[in-house]
């Protein structure tokens, strides 16, 4: 049993922010900015020394988010031109995605075998059943190093460590990110973790990826009014790009939140995929995913919106839940398995079993042996744990809330952890 640290996010009820610190992002303020599509493209190409971003129709999807962060008057600038460097670091994967892919016609022919993909929303235990499924040798996964850079820089050779210097960078960040402690402890993002097939189809600034970035509601709805098939394609070529580079006769596990509202695409493009849904208490997510994403609130607004915040994410909840029961049995039975939460909880070797069983591959004493192996170098709280208090540092009304979600807990018999 690993002594966890245990952490309580403060801050949410009376948000303040220390004198040192507002007196730099105050004179950040003076600095000019330029957030145009054509500055992020030009910076892209700077920074790969290519020029060919293949479709350019990402600039209207990279403009309606650019717009709506710059034209925001509650976000510092500092945090402004953060979310410039996530556009031009997209910006350049894509230029690089492209430039690769355009030399190697045969990536095409890369065959995406039966995936198997864990939907469930954010903070829903979707993680760590990938990562835990994926120690079964007979698996491939997306790690994180793969999924921020899907290929290499023209030009870059491994280290005289032999080091990929895309794990190298991948590393340095998780290092960065580590600097929080509570961040690590709610989401480790080494580069050997899994992480989302969501992060493949930021190059073409598309997915919901974008909403954990910044408040962007704007953008949130423009996502939504559109069809994400094509996108998902999108992330699909890169899968094909990453195969290509590391053949393997494995068969894939892959996560997304957003295939929870994006089921009719994922199915369209992975028709063979077997499907597992992970269902959790709804005000569990929700007291996890306001934390988390509040601590960038309370980092970059100049005033604190936690009521704003609030609304939109129990909002957003609420429609992700919505579209999947909507669209659920759109899924073949034989394709599709339903976990609660707290029966992965109670034996997540014993459910992962049931997940590779279900996509035809048999249990196996192996099998079980690789995830206690993968259980005992990662240890639940080994970077510690976070409390919360969802009533009290968020005004809301648990009751209320109860009964606001009841459409989805009336259906599935998740455990109430609130």
């Amino acid at each position: 049993m690993v002594q966890s640290k245990v952490f309580k996010v403060e801050g949410f009820r009376n948000p303040t922010l220390p004198a040192e610190r507002r007196a730099v992002l105050e004179a950040a303020e003076r600095e000019p900015l330029d957030m145009s599509v054509a500055r992020v493209l030009d910076e892209a190409r700077k920074r790969t020394g290519l020029d060919d971003f293949g479709p350019m129709d990402f600039t209207e999807r990279l403009g309606v988010l650019l717009a709506e962060v710059e034209a925001s008057d509650n976000l510092w600038k500092s945090a402004k031109q953060t979310f410039f460097g996530f556009c031009v670091k997209a910006a350049a994967n894509r230029l690089k995605n492209q430039d690769y892919i355009k030399r190697r016609p045969d990536i095409a022919a890369q065959e995406i075998d039966r995936p198997i993909f864990i939907v469930g929303l954010p903070r829903s235990g979707t993680t760590h059943l990938e990562n835990l499924i994926a120690a079964d040798r007979r698996l491939r996964y997306l790690p994180v190093y793969l999924g921020s850079e899907a290929v290499p820089t023209p030009g870059e050779e491994p280290g005289p460590d032999g080091r990929d210097p895309r794990w190298v960078r991948s590393e340095e960040h998780w290092q960065r990110m580590k600097g929080n402690a509570i961040m690590a402890a709610m989401h480790e993002h080494s580069p050997d973790h899994a992480c989302g097939e969501n992060e493949l189809q930021m190059p073409d600034f598309s997915t919901y990826q974008w909403e954990w970035m910044a408040e962007v509601p704007g953008w949130r709805d423009y996502y939504l009014s559109h069809d994400q098939t094509p996108h998902y394609a999108y992330g699909r070529k890169m899968l094909q790009a990453i195969a290509y580079q590391f053949p393997s006769e494995r068969r894939w596990i892959l996560k997304g939140n957003q295939h929870s509202e994006q089921l009719p695409a994922l199915l369209a493009t992975y028709p063979d995929a077997i499907i597992v849904q992970t269902h959790r208490d709804p005000l569990a997510i929700l007291q996890s995913v306001l934390t988390m994403r509040g601590l960038s609130v309370l980092a970059n607004q100049k005033h604190p919106d936690i009521a704003g915040h609030v609304a939109y994410w129990v909002d957003r909840i609420e429609r992700m839940l919505r579209a999947y029961m909507r669209d659920a049995d759109k899924v073949p039975a034989a394709r599709r398995v339903d976990l609660m939460f707290q029966d992965v909880m109670a034996d997540d070797i014993g459910s992962a079993q049931k997940v590779l069983e279900t996509a035809g591959l048999p249990s196996s004493d192996a099998s079980r042996a690789d995830m206690r192996d993968y259980m005992a170098s990662h240890p639940r709280g080994k970077d510690g744990r976070v409390v919360y208090d969802l009533a009290g540092d968020f005004n809301l009304d648990v009751k209320a809330l109860r009964e606001r979600f009841r459409f989805y807990t009336d259906h599935f018999p998740v455990r109430q952890e609130v």
